[in-house]
């Protein structure tokens, strides 16, 4: 489409993204990468039908994007639905069935090592739950009224301004479809990925009613790629000769960031800048996973009370349970039930050498605090989170195996009793 879209689209997309990021590191920002390789792919074997190889990159990109999430398939959800579209305006039915099947091919070729894998550890039956049957669950109930609610809180965290340019594009590629040869034309075809994609990756980021902003990472995408065709017929009608003066372009696209008051262009500034010109250190040394390391064995286990399971992954030290984000189950369901009873079980069992009580004051209404008096000044809304049945039993654990001895960078440390100086 040109310099100039791609670089309105590529600012666009990225705005887009670090309006929802909340810091990132969330499966929706890695599925962002096998989103991108199925449009880079999609549009590769439209170019060259011959090569299968191209069809079969786009499935594997589909099964990357179900073990992160299955929610996260819209892009690739949108290549298949175009796929189907052309085939009924080609009457091709043999390449639409070779596509299928070359799809099909690069999902289980992803799928099927990690399958076997979680089977010889004997946690095939976990993964599936984790991966599919609480994703269900986690998404069930939605209607009309939560996915319209969904739409508006996403286009709210996204921006207004960039969901109303890619709106436009959006009608703008719907009103090409009319006129027929325009599907006949590559960009014609690219579109079709776009249009079909983009409201189901809607649809999808929205069923589970909870509208966090990273659930909507996967739209910048489409919000890029849309306004990169607006701004391709806008130029093509008012400034056809727009492309010779791309450097300018460039330039004067440079100058606005820095006094733009779009906050992730300031911290991308910030952070380069800090790359570029400090002296010192760049990592982030969290004084928490500091104290951990100093003050406790590589084989003790650590226990984060808050979910938080960076600070295990930064610390290296492992969690004495695997379900991590416990007191809350997040749907009231018998796997919920079975989670928090295993949960239980384990640090029970054995418990860990610490507990370290992180709950942020924006989650005081959400997760009961280890401290009685912390707890007595907040009022959970149990209306608005579910929590394990057993929350107070494991409470009451820690209050008679556990005493504070430590606080860092304001959050209270446990030492497990027989490990207390």
């Amino acid at each position: 489409m040109g310099m100039i879209p791609a670089l309105i689209g590529t600012f666009i997309w990225i705005t887009a993204a670090g309006n929802t990021l909340q810091g990132g590191n969330f499966s929706e920002e890695y599925s962002l990468l096998f989103s991108f390789i199925a449009v880079l792919f999609y549009l590769k074997s439209l170019e060259r039908s011959d090569h299968k190889i191209y069809t079969f990159l786009v499935g594997v990109s589909l099964g990357a994007n179900i073990l992160l999430r299955p929610n996260n398939i819209g892009m690739q959800a949108g290549a298949a639905g175009a796929y189907f579209v052309l085939a009924i305006l080609s009457r091709d039915w043999r390449l639409l069935f070779q596509r299928a099947i070359l799809m099909l091919f690069g999902v289980v070729v992803v799928l099927a090592p990690v399958v076997l894998y979680f089977t010889l550890q004997g946690a095939l039956q976990e993964m599936i739950n984790v991966v599919l049957v609480f994703n269900a669950q986690y998404s069930e109930g939605g209607g009309l009224t939560r996915i319209l609610e969904g739409l508006l809180n996403a286009s709210a965290s996204i921006g207004f301004v960039f969901v109303v340019i890619a709106l436009l594009g959006y009608g703008l590629s719907l009103f090409s479809f009319f006129k027929r040869q325009a599907v006949d034309t590559l960009l014609g075809k690219f579109l079709l990925i776009l249009v079909i994609g983009w409201p189901i990756e809607a649809v999808l980021s929205s069923l589970s009613g909870r509208n966090y902003p990273h659930y909507f990472l996967g739209w910048s995408p489409y919000l890029g790629l849309l306004a990169a065709y607006l701004t391709y017929i806008f130029l093509r009608k008012f400034a056809p000769r727009a492309e010779q003066y791309t450097f300018v372009f460039l330039l004067a696209l440079l100058a606005i960031l820095p006094i733009g008051k779009i906050n992730v262009w300031k911290n991308y500034g910030a952070v380069l800048a800090q790359i570029v010109f400090s002296e010192t250190d760049v990592d982030y040394r969290d004084p928490v996973t500091s104290y951990i390391r100093e003050n406790t064995a590589p084989q003790d286990e650590v226990f984060v009370w808050g979910f938080r399971p960076i600070i295990n992954f930064a610390s290296d030290r492992e969690s004495p349970a695997s379900f991590l984000p416990y007191p809350l189950i997040h749907v009231d369901t018998p796997l919920g039930e079975h989670w928090a009873d295993q949960f239980y079980s384990q640090f029970t069992a054995d418990p860990p050498a610490l507990v370290i009580n992180m709950i942020e004051p924006a989650d005081r209404e959400r997760i009961p605090d280890i401290d009685p008096e912390v707890r007595k000044q907040y009022k959970i809304k149990y209306k608005d989170v579910v929590l394990a049945h057993n929350y107070k039993d494991m409470l009451d654990f820690i209050h008679e195996n556990y005493t504070r001895v430590d606080t860092v960078d304001g959050y209270d440390i446990y030492r497990l009793n027989s490990q207390t100086p």
